[in-house]
């Protein structure tokens, strides 16, 4: 008689339920109450209220004072301000979809690590599971039967990885990447040579509304298309980094 087949990882329905509706609330309400408050409209008339004020406060002279200068120094104020606003609405855009990836990512790791946890794994796997690159936690499913680099999110997950990185340490490996597979996230290139899309930094990083929508289905859909039970029997390969903790676990018995 054989010995029936183990569930190795579980997604209960109500967990995922859960996760989703927690990761939805986030960005709706992100957007509500931080990103829909930078209207083109709000920042003009902010920007113009910024310039009259700026205008009301300069002491004025008829005898040596030209107002006509003044009037273009308040315009060039305005413009300043808007600028600022702009940038100030761009990193709120970016904070928020940092916070989103991370949040999904803990909670992934979290899940896992518990879901481990259910078959005896100890410290060291746990550790393991909240140590390793996203990339290792990948090749576990993979490795697991689920080709979750193959599913039609990735890509913009991958995406939202590479700018939430870009977003916390600025140039460097993830920015690089970033220009070479999503050019359009690093402004509008189209027509530059290539000596000034090299030289550009991470401050050229350029997400929109329809990118942070793109980023957030991409994690729903991570979440709805995880199996709700992945076996023993579909295991085909033990990743290291897993097999380093595991090792270390047996060890610790001794």
């Amino acid at each position: 008689m054989t010995e029936p087949d183990r569930v190795f990882l579980q997604m209960w329905g109500p967990t995922r339920e859960h996760l989703i509706a927690s990761h939805e609330f986030y960005v709706a309400e992100a957007k509500r109450r931080l990103l829909d408050q930078f209207t083109d409209e709000s920042m003009e008339a902010d920007a113009n209220a910024f310039a009259d004020a700026w205008l009301a406060g300069k002491p004025f002279d008829p005898d040596r004072d030209d107002p006509g200068s003044d009037y273009e120094q308040s315009w060039d104020e305005s413009i300043g301000f808007y600028q600022r606003l702009s940038d100030l609405r761009d990193n709120t855009r970016l904070s928020i979809i940092a916070g989103m990836f991370h949040e999904w990512e803990k909670q992934l790791r979290d899940w896992l690590g518990r879901e481990l946890g259910h078959h005896g794994f100890g410290k060291h796997a746990h550790a393991a599971v909240w140590s390793v690159k996203l990339d290792e936690l990948f090749d576990l499913f993979e490795a697991c039967g689920w080709a979750v680099r193959t599913l039609g999110f990735f890509d913009q997950l991958s995406r939202c990885q590479l700018v939430t990185n870009v977003y916390k340490h600025g140039n460097g490996p993830s920015f690089k990447t970033l220009k070479v597979v999503a050019p359009d996230l690093v402004g509008k290139t189209d027509g530059l040579p290539a000596f000034f899309v090299s030289a550009l930094d991470y401050s050229s990083l350029a997400v929109c509304n329809d990118d942070l929508a793109c980023f957030a289905h991409s994690i729903t859909a991570f979440w709805n298309e995880l199996p709700e039970n992945i076996f023993f029997s579909q295991v085909t390969e033990v990743p290291k980094w897993l097999d380093r903790a595991l090792r270390k676990e047996r060890e610790g018995r001794r």
